[in-house]
């Protein structure tokens, strides 16, 4: 098995896991930034996401549009495209959460992706 090895800064996690997995998701500049930030804040605000149990609360859309500068409108276009990518989901509360399957797992300093590609 081929192992790539790559170091970053911690504050970088995000925007370069959000990177590699894009060429699976195939998602737009802004629609990543937007997904990157959410992963970041479900990690960092995760106390207040348990609280709401809702992603898309308002404070977390709030400071979604205020690090990303983007519009109202704009954050429920890319919101509805990573909805339609099975990225985000409602479960069964109707409150959102990012799809566990796109969840990086963290073991001490090491974040691991494994991608299996199967041929025919």
């Amino acid at each position: 098995m081929k192992t790539f090895h790559k170091k970053i800064k911690k504050e970088n996690l995000y925007k370069e896991y959000v990177q590699i997995i894009n060429g699976l998701l195939q998602l737009s500049f802004r629609e990543a930034e937007v997904f990157s930030l959410l992963l970041k804040l479900n990690d960092e605000l995760a106390n207040l996401i348990a609280d709401t149990g809702d992603i898309l609360s308002t404070d977390i859309r709030r400071i979604v549009m205020r690090e990303t500068r983007i519009s109202k409108t704009n954050l429920v276009k890319y919101i509805n495209a990573l909805s339609a990518k099975n990225i985000i989901v409602r479960g069964a509360n109707h409150k959102w959460h990012i799809n566990e399957t796109f969840v990086p797992r963290t073991i001490g300093d090491i974040n691991e992706i494994v991608f299996v590609l199967d041929t025919d």
